[in-house]
């Protein structure tokens, strides 16, 4: 017992002694990192790869916006859509993984999220309508296909690899936008980007900032405000850094948007609207193949220019010819009626650059062609008597067409008041898919026809002219004038598109065919009845990529319409389309003036006025203002006004008003024949068949007005709403099955993250 009571005290006296010695080391060593505290994020951050980013970094919105339309005064031609409910809702995260100072790894993920519950919209359901039909479940994130969740705009992964002279950027993704040079790769609109419409893509900025780029200091060129960019789904990479200041790009990518076949043998999508590319698991059969290469810094007169040389191929797999749905409805045939194939090429050189500090040039010059295949019938010549058409490979021809020429040179100088000009030549056969001179998404090209603001605002084959633009700023406002004048080069058909500026917008949304970034052929496609009376176009109908028939078509942002100026109704029943080298000329003026100071605030109140005149003709004219002109095909004139107001410095308004009117003498449409009527006589002459319909001289003479208001509120840091209301009208005087009155409204919440 003894023993071990002398154990435990020598234990207890170690335990003691070893504590009075640690206690004075242990002040010691937290004097001593007290010391050190000031080095220790240095230390930290030392551990971190690259110099401003974190090893993960991850970063987003959510995004939920609600849209209802409501057509409270309608025709039996708008039943299908006289009102519509949706909400899309969404979460977009972008991921960023830096394992090495050399290497990012990221991806760009969209997440469509839903909310659960049933919502009762029954007025939407009329497209199904039937004894056995429900209510219809209130439409989220609205495609044409009825696809609830799928891959969208943002869904993409890359990697960036960089070192002292070697930089690049592979991308892969649903839908990738980029650019090249603006014949081969590129998207171009000049008219402004009103406040009144909240963009889905609006990226983060606070709302003071939203509004100087929009409405108090609008920003012409670049951004987001005027993208410039395609979109593709398939493989992107940049080489952004070379040596000797050289840059590269490749692209694999299809032909999504220029569809001809059927996807994977199931069912033909050429002429049906789609957004099946975004789910990236249809095969389009074929190939979009781009690539770039560039030298930067080439002194030229003490200035740094780029050049470039671009090519850009539409390439489709010869065996789609096979499939009966082609054969029986071919997107393409030749003069004999056989079906074809076609591929398309185009290949440019740019260059672009600063001369001076205050002179800036671009140009490129671009040659474009086809190489074809036409696949005869091979019935006769296997003397098969009575038997359908037979395509073989052995009964093909191929060849390639001559090259067409296509220049387009961009000068701006800011020496005195800042002028921009523009020059274009593109000949009759010109034809670059992807380039500045397709018309946004509506598949117009391969088409002759000829546009109400044709130069000014869009481009097309078949074109010649000079667009001019001053852009004066004052100390509280500005005055920017613009004025084009174009010519189609050789004769060609008198098929005139026009596209609804004021109220396009919210019509294409509001149909039962809209699409986010699929947009093609009819408005109506969705809707049995049509969604309005049309004008008579071209009515070819032989090949779905040129089919010139009237009516509105839906494009990317925007609606469009079309008609044939027919001389006679001989001519119409004859389908005699007249054939003009046609003109158009518009004036553009946007006025801004800040009266803040009128009510002794320094808050902005800016008054704001926007006006375009455009008239197409088929001899010069300086300027369309009415329909009776001589040779006037039809007239456009376009206002708007949007006064803008920081009531504080988070919360703005803006208020809409504008009106927009189209007029044109030689326009017809086909009539129903009213069961009252038995005769075709008289006032209802050239009967189209013994159907019961008829053609009708229907000038047009159409009236649209827009009345509306909005605010933006930054609520806290990094979170927004946007409100929206716009009460719009539709008067057609030669149509009024085509008058309507419709109230819309969208509401967003934003949050950043």
């Amino acid at each position: 017992m003894r023993k071990h009571l002398k154990s435990f005290s020598l234990i207890a006296f170690g335990l003691a002694a070893t504590a009075s010695w640690a206690a004075p080391m242990t002040a010691a060593k937290l004097d001593s990192l007290n010391e050190r505290l000031d080095s220790l994020e240095a230390y930290a951050g030392s551990t971190v790869v690259g110099k401003d980013d974190n090893p993960v970094a991850v970063s987003g919105d959510i995004a939920i916006r609600f849209k209802n339309f409501d057509y409270y005064e309608y025709s039996d031609l708008q039943k299908d859509d006289r009102v519509r409910t949706k909400v899309e809702a969404a979460a977009t995260v972008g991921v960023v993984v830096s394992p090495a100072s050399y290497l990012t790894v990221f991806t760009n993920l969209y997440l469509p999220f839903d909310f659960s519950g049933y919502f009762e919209n029954s007025k939407a359901s009329s497209p199904n309508e039937g004894p056995f039909n429900n209510s219809e479940r209130v439409l989220y994130l609205h495609s044409s296909d009825y696809y609830g969740l799928r891959i969208s705009e943002n869904m993409l992964a890359g990697v960036d690899m960089r070192t002292g002279s070697f930089g690049a950027t592979l991308l892969a993704g649903g839908v990738i936008w980029k650019s090249a040079s603006p014949l081969t790769m590129w998207e171009r609109e000049t008219m402004p980007r009103f406040l009144s419409q909240y963009e889905l893509f609006e990226d983060e900025k606070v709302v003071s900032t939203y509004y100087k780029e929009k409405a108090f200091k609008p920003v012409k060129e670049g951004g987001r405000a005027f993208w410039t960019n395609r979109s593709f789904g398939g493989l992107f990479l940049d080489i952004h850094t070379l040596p000797w200041n050289m840059k590269a790009q490749a692209m694999l990518s299809q032909p999504m948007d220029m569809d001809i076949g059927a996807r994977d043998g199931l069912r033909m999508l050429g002429s049906q609207v789609g957004e099946l590319e975004m789910t990236g698991t249809y095969d389009f059969r074929g190939q979009v193949v781009h690539g770039r290469l560039a030298k930067e810094k080439i002194k030229f007169l003490d200035a740094d220019m780029t050049l470039g040389g671009n090519y850009m191929g539409v390439i489709y797999e010869k065996d789609q010819i096979y499939e009966p749905d082609y054969q029986i409805n071919p997107v393409v045939m030749d003069g004999d009626g056989n079906p074809a194939i076609s591929d398309y090429h185009v290949a440019s050189i740019d260059i672009k650059g600063n001369l001076t500090p205050k002179f800036y040039l671009m140009m490129d010059v671009a040659l474009s062609w086809d190489d074809s295949t036409v696949f005869k019938d091979a019935s006769e010549e296997l003397k098969e008597v009575g038997s359908s058409q037979k395509y073989e490979k052995e009964y093909t021809r191929t060849g390639s067409s001559s090259p067409a020429v296509g220049v387009y040179v961009k000068a701006q100088d800011k020496h005195w008041i800042p002028i921009t000009m523009e020059g274009v030549y593109f000949a009759k056969d010109f034809f670059s898919p992807y380039g500045m001179t397709d018309p946004s998404r509506f598949r117009s090209w391969r088409q002759d026809e000829w546009y109400v603001g044709a130069g000014t605002f869009r481009y097309g084959p078949n074109m010649m002219g000079a667009n001019f633009k001053l852009e004066p700023d004052f100390n509280r406002g500005r005055a920017h004038v613009q004025y084009g004048i174009h010519k189609q080069v050789e004769k060609g058909d008198d098929v005139i598109n026009y596209r609804y500026n004021l109220n396009g917008r919210a019509m294409w949304e509001s149909t039962n065919s809209w699409t986010r970034h699929k947009s093609l052929f009819n408005s109506d496609s969705g809707n049995a009845r049509g969604r309005q009376l049309s004008r008579i176009g071209g009515g070819r109908g032989q090949s779905r990529l040129e089919n010139q028939e009237g009516g509105v078509r839906g494009g990317t942002w925007e609606l469009w319409d079309g008609f044939v100026p027919y001389a006679s109704l001989a001519d119409v029943k004859a389908g005699n389309i007249p054939q003009h080298a046609k003109w158009n000329s518009t004036l553009a003026l946007d006025l801004g003036y800040d009266i803040g100071h009128w009510f002794n605030t320094d808050r902005n109140i800016m008054l704001q006025f926007y006006t375009a005149l455009s008239g197409v003709s088929t001899t010069f004219s300086p300027l369309g203002y009415s329909e009776e002109q001589d040779d006037m095909l039809m007239v456009n004139w376009y206002v708007q006004s949007e006064p803008a107001v920081a009531i504080t410095p988070t919360l703005h308004a803006v208020l809409t008003l504008g009106f927009e009117t189209f007029r044109a003498q030689d326009a017809y449409i086909l009539r129903n024949v009213s069961s009252a009527l038995t005769s075709t006589s008289g006032p209802y002459q050239a009967p189209y068949n013994t159907g019961g319909t008829y053609y009708e001289k229907a000038p047009i003479n159409v009236l649209q007005t827009a009345i509306g208001l909005g605010f933006d509120w930054d609520f806290s840091d990094r979170a927004g709403l946007h409100f929206r209301y716009k009460w719009m009208t539709n008067s057609d005087e030669t149509a009024p099955e085509n008058d309507w009155k419709a109230h819309y409204v969208q509401a967003e919440t934003k949050i950043w993250f």
